[in-house]
């Protein structure tokens, strides 16, 4: 679970949420620079760090417009799972200066569907927000195409990887109905001793 203060650090290291809440204070069609900034930050970013930063600009747009029936607590519900299940990790990888490709395996696996999730929500429970705002409609219409993109990306990157998984069990050396040496020597046949250490070929 992330802390107020992990939090606040996750939302001004994304970007995207701050650009967000400014937009929604601004009540008014996007300009023309913010509509494709936010385009561009997004589509730059790593399936994970994307996954995050949607559902921080998502939450944003539902707790605005909380207690409209619309379904926005339920949406809004839905980003905090994401955030505080990816949020600690990505802060983690953050903090070290690099992406550790075992987390990124190990998240890979639920980020396509997450993505997908967060599209449709948007979707279904941003309805009223967007028909109350221009700008809010604009916001929706980013983040859905955002969404939909690193789903098939993230998709992508989960094939290669498991590709390569694969190739590399290919790769590895195989030890032909024999035996290996306790000090790294391969024998075969009788007349072995107690440092040989038998291993399935």
């Amino acid at each position: 679970m992330l802390n107020q203060t992990d939090l606040a650090t996750l939302i001004n290291k994304l970007e995207v949420p701050v650009v967000i809440g400014a937009a929604l204070d601004y009540k008014k069609k996007l300009q023309d620079d913010v509509h494709y900034a936010l385009h561009d930050m997004l589509s730059d970013m790593q399936p994970d760090t994307a996954l995050l930063s949607i559902a921080l600009g998502v939450k944003t747009i539902a707790v605005r417009y909380s207690g409209s029936n619309s379904g926005t607590e339920i949406l809004a519900m839905e980003c905090d799972r994401i955030i505080h299940e990816y949020g600690p990790l990505w802060l983690e990888n953050a903090r070290r200066g690099h992406i550790d490709n075992a987390y990124l395996i190990s998240i890979l696996e639920n980020i396509p569907e997450d993505l997908e999730t967060l599209s449709e929500m948007i979707a279904l429970h941003l309805t009223y927000a967007a028909f109350d705002s221009k700008a809010v409609a604009e916001l929706c219409d980013i983040l859905q195409v955002q969404a939909d993109a690193h789903a098939i990306i993230a998709e992508e990157f989960l094939s290669v990887m498991e590709m390569a998984a694969v190739q590399k069990a290919k790769n590895r050396p195989q030890f032909p109905h024999g035996m290996i040496a306790a000090n790294g020597t391969h024998e075969t046949g009788a007349g072995t001793n107690s440092n040989i250490i038998r291993f399935p070929a």
